[in-house]
């Protein structure tokens, strides 16, 4: 969006509101002009047509409080526009269980491509961990409307130990930060994708021995 859109987006707003008001009288005003057959009068279909005339007059006003509110504050409407536009973009890319897992393999997948002395043992050591997590049954996924966390259960989910079903040793909400291993944000799970970065930098590699030359 260019500087000329956006000091168009006001203007644009307020014609949006003005055409969405005058929708909104063109109905009221056909509902409020309809009569009622006679044959249907008293019955439960006139009380069912009565209902949701009230619930339209309801959200009519609202509508229109709304409207009358953006069109007098054009700025702070569009904001509230685009916060709920990223909101429900967010929502819509916000990864699951399934994206997890598989950028999971291929991040296991990019390190077993490189030899083992130039893997980053950072990035093998996490991808490792997260697998044995996976195979114990401990990952579990929260999800949050806008953004996902992973995070770490004490047992698996078919695990019917006493431990693992007492609701008095289940994870606490003040610890639960320390299990949570993973963000996922607009279809990435940002501390794996953290976590392989340079996964084929062994620094161990550059390091300079007592006597000053390089180590292979």
């Amino acid at each position: 969006m260019n500087t000329q859109q956006i000091f168009q987006l006001p203007h644009r707003l307020k014609a949006a509101f003005r055409l969405l008001t005058s929708r909104f009288n063109e109905i009221g005003t056909k509902i409020g002009s309809y009569e009622m057959p006679e044959r249907i009068r008293g019955t439960v279909l006139e009380r069912w047509a009565k209902y949701w005339h009230g619930l339209y007059i309801d959200y009519k006003d609202v509508a229109f409080d709304v409207a009358k509110d953006c069109r007098e504050r054009p700025v702070r409407a569009a904001m509230y526009i685009t916060v709920l536009g990223a909101c429900f973009y967010s929502n819509r890319h916000n990864p699951d269980e399934t994206m997890f897992r598989e950028q999971l393999i291929q991040s296991s997948t990019k390190l077993i491509q490189v030899g083992e002395p130039i893997r980053n043992p950072i990035s093998v050591q996490h991808v490792k961990w997260l697998e044995q997590c996976y195979n114990e049954g401990l990952i579990r996924r929260l999800n949050l409307g806008v953004l996902s966390l992973i995070w770490l259960d004490n047992y698996d989910k078919d695990c019917s130990s006493y431990k693992a079903v007492c609701p008095y040793l289940k994870p606490r909400y003040v610890t639960f930060y320390e299990r949570i291993v993973d963000v996922g944000f607009l279809e990435k799970w940002w501390l794996l994708e953290k976590k392989m970065k340079d996964y084929d930098v062994n620094e161990a590699e550059f390091s300079v021995t007592n006597n000053g030359t390089v180590s292979a």
